[in-house]
């Protein structure tokens, strides 16, 4: 079977038309185990699942339009893995943004599952890590507002709780 991207046609949306695999480069039919990263999900651990089972999962997400699925190599050997701004980006869009500083940057850390390492040590599986993100448009509003990096700064106005000030006391 080939590895290629194929274009479905019709929109009926049949057992074989996942809009996922289509956006995404994902075989819908693979039952093959693989390792998923979802970004600013809250989830500690890696996920074990199948590209099929993730087609189906996008497919149902309201907010497929705004999410993506990339790959990173997971090199042999390695029990942890990091993930930069650049992983984030579908390949059009680090085109674009190949000269912005920050694509070297870290934004996580992940270890892999001890069953998923010694798998890729000894018998080579688990070759990509798949990271399943929400996309950032590149309008103005959302680069200001929604960018990787202006979420991690937090203003001095939003770190302490609004106290409302009671005029009525005694000075």
């Amino acid at each position: 079977m080939s590895a290629k991207m194929t274009w479905k046609s019709g929109s009926t949306g049949g057992t074989n038309s996942s809009k996922a695999s289509t956006l995404f480069g994902l075989d819908e039919d693979s039952k093959s185990k693989i390792l998923v990263y979802r970004y600013r999900s809250g989830s500690k651990a890696l996920e074990i699942t199948t590209q099929h089972d993730l087609c189906k999962e996008l497919d149902s997400d309201p907010n497929l339009p705004f999410m993506r699925v990339t790959k990173k190599k997971i090199p042999r050997g390695n029990s942890r893995l990091d993930v930069l701004t650049e992983d984030l980006l579908m390949p059009d869009d680090l085109e674009k943004c190949k000269h912005k500083p920050t694509l070297k940057s870290s934004l996580a850390n992940v270890g892999l599952p001890s069953s998923a390492y010694w798998q890729r040590l000894l018998f080579d599986q688990y070759p990509e890590l798949y990271i399943v993100s929400r996309s950032i448009q590149p309008t103005p509003e959302s680069s200001l507002n929604n960018s990787p990096e202006s979420s991690q700064h937090v203003s001095p106005a939003h770190t302490f709780p609004h106290e409302v000030a009671n005029h009525n006391t005694t000075h």
